[in-house]
């Protein structure tokens, strides 16, 4: 957050006091609670559900998130994504509120 409020304040005419960029770095962060999850944040939270899920069959070896993710079938990955869509959304409704 505040590497992005120093980067927009690199990009300004002018000078920016350090309590000026906090609030820019509030003003970012509170619009990134607000926006919708990316495809990245989508895919994250999708691929932790199924190692969460897959992992206890695993305990001798754990593969990572990302082996579970290649091997399972396009409707399995269709369905975490929903999933994880869905969870994103019901945790951005309770930090707005």
């Amino acid at each position: 957050m505040l590497d992005e409020a120093n980067a927009y304040e690199r990009g300004m005419d002018d000078d920016l006091t350090f309590q000026t960029v906090r609030e820019l770095a509030g003003a970012a962060y509170m619009a990134g609670r607000s926006a919708p999850p990316t495809d990245a944040e989508v895919e994250a939270v999708a691929k932790k559900l199924l190692w969460c899920d897959m992992a206890p069959a695993w305990e001798d070896v754990m593969p990572s998130e990302d082996c579970f993710w290649t091997l399972a079938e396009p409707e399995v990955r269709a369905n975490y994504i929903r999933d994880a869509r869905e969870m994103l959304e019901i945790a951005r409704k309770a930090v707005s509120e």
